[in-house]
């Protein structure tokens, strides 16, 4: 019989073989330490002895009044308002209102002038009318020699005495199988609505036989156009616009001499 003896060492050492450790491969991050509530007490205490602290006082405690009375302005009434307005519109300068009257100046041929104009031009102007509730505007009708079916009256017309001038065409009418007509509309328009402003034209005729123009003798149709202000001759009477024209008053006149010379014509019963 064997009696067999364990080294305590080679036992050791096949402890150590199952015993098996994971080394992580960095050492982990270290966390910020979080503030304890008692820093927090402490700064709070260290802030509050900053702040001034409020008193509160009363008035009777301090010899103030106990009451303030304030005085307010009464709102105006819609009745106050009207007469305001009313009274306001006195001295407010009345706006002009303008009326507009288109003035050609060519003289309108008769019916046998525009015949025999026609059959020896080709292509005449045979009148110009107004368009109601158009004061700017105004239509112009062309007659032309029916000399082939294919035909185009064309329009050139300037506002700045030919520094810039526009084609358009003119639209088909009707016509007698002798002649055609037809129309074109043009329109005062700004800056050309002063006093005096002109809309020139001319008129082209283009069939396959060659072109033909009327030109009012080559010195070009012309429309200018009227401004006047109603509103100014309805405030003055025909005594006072005599007496104006003959006295040439300004405003350099002296009231008195004006209003001397206006009681005599009125005393010798000067009218129009």
């Amino acid at each position: 019989m064997y009696n067999t003896v364990c080294n305590s060492d080679e036992e050791y050492e096949d402890s150590d073989e199952t015993n098996v450790r994971l080394i992580p491969r960095c050492s982990p991050i270290p966390r910020k330490r979080g503030r304890s509530i008692f820093d927090e007490t402490a700064e709070y205490l260290k802030i509050k002895d900053t702040i001034p602290r409020r008193r509160v006082s009363f008035a009777d405690t301090t010899g103030r009044d106990l009451t303030d009375v304030r005085e307010f302005v009464q709102f105006d009434s819609d009745d106050d308002d009207a007469k305001w307005e009313e009274e306001e519109a006195k001295y407010r300068p009345k706006i002009r209102e303008p009326t507009y009257r288109i003035n050609p100046e060519w003289t309108i041929p008769t019916a046998a002038a525009l015949t025999k104009a026609v059959h020896f031009h080709k292509v005449e102007v045979e009148s110009v009318s107004p368009i109601e509730d158009e004061p700017l505007a105004f239509i112009v009708f062309i007659r032309v020699l029916n000399i082939s079916f294919n035909k185009t009256v064309c329009i050139r017309s300037t506002m700045d005495s030919w520094s810039n001038y526009f084609d358009c065409p003119a639209d088909y009418v009707q016509g007698d199988g002798e002649t055609d007509t037809f129309s074109f509309k043009l329109s005062f328009c700004p800056p050309y609505l002063h006093h005096g402003a002109r809309i020139e034209f001319v008129v082209r005729y283009e069939t396959p036989d060659g072109d033909y123009w009327a030109n009012n003798s080559h010195v070009n149709y012309a429309v200018t156009l009227l401004v006047s202000y109603e509103d100014d001759v309805a405030q003055a009477s025909p005594f006072d616009i005599l007496c104006m024209y003959e006295l040439h008053i300004d405003a350099s006149s002296p009231k008195r001499e004006v209003e001397k010379i206006l009681i005599n014509r009125q005393s010798s019963g000067a009218c129009l």
